[in-house]
């Protein structure tokens, strides 16, 4: 479900509504960004130009631009006379991005230093998000998620900014793969159960205690995606070890 709100998401439109003239254009950028990022366009999916217009009421020069930045971006690739085909989720990809973030995340959010005034609004995050935990409902489930971007947020401008631009890439990678892994109908979902734990370090300023929530919601990402992916039809591609055993199998069948 896309989330327009979500801090954090870029939007071109200021806050009084309509984007300016000369937002225009990079609205039109990052509002594609996001349907890729919240899989209103699937991982995979080939894309034209028209259909970014038909689909997002953009002009052919807005399109073309969208389009140019997800593949400068590395977001999709051009494929010849037929458009741009977006990222795919790949284990491949699921591998890299958890161990890039497992070398940055950790340490980087615990050397936050958030002023009293981020600490007053984390608790009161926190309480909120207390309030919905359990609530079935979709509606308290989007807002769950809301609410816990909002903490995540607040550590980013808390940390250098070259880290946070690398960290809120990283982050992009891995909501796009929840996103596209979970099960609605069947019930699997990803929760952040790691939040109240990051909660309590940082009213404690405790930087162990953010280490520690941030590693774990990194192995828990881990284990729904795999936990997804075994579920998964899809054919094992080159690299996995099971083509070059098949191979030796039939070579072994051949010569008895």
């Amino acid at each position: 479900m896309y989330d327009p709100a979500s801090p954090l998401l870029r939007s071109g439109s200021p806050a009084a509504g309509l984007p300016q003239p000369d937002a225009k254009a990079r609205f039109a950028e990052d509002r594609l960004l996001d349907a890729v990022l919240w899989c209103e366009i699937l991982p995979g999916e080939t894309i034209t130009e028209s259909d970014v217009m038909d689909r997002f009421g953009l002009t052919r020069a807005a399109a073309r631009a969208a389009l140019t930045r997800l593949g400068y971006d590395g977001w999709a690739q051009p494929l010849a006379r037929m458009g741009w085909q977006v990222l795919e989720v790949t284990g491949a990809l699921v591998g890299e991005v958890l161990s890039a973030r497992r070398l940055v995340e950790p340490a980087a959010l615990a050397e936050a230093r958030l002023d009293e005034a981020q600490l007053h609004e984390v608790r009161r995050t926190g309480q909120i998000l207390a309030a919905v935990q359990h609530q079935p409902q979709t509606g308290a489930r989007v807002a769950f998620r809301h609410f816990v971007d909002e903490i995540d947020s607040l550590l980013l401008s808390a940390i250098d900014p070259f880290t946070a631009r690398h960290l809120r890439r990283l982050w992009h990678h891995s909501a796009r793969i929840t996103r596209y892994l979970e099960d609605a109908q069947a019930g699997h979902m990803f929760r952040r159960d790691d939040v109240f734990a990051l909660v309590r370090a940082l009213e404690a300023r405790d930087a162990d205690g953010v280490r520690a929530a941030r590693a774990a919601l990194i192995d828990a990402q881990e284990t729904f995606f795999l936990r997804q992916m075994l579920k998964s039809q899809t054919a094992l591609g080159p690299g996995s070890g099971l083509s070059e055993r098949a191979g030796q199998a039939a070579s072994n069948r051949r010569s008895t």
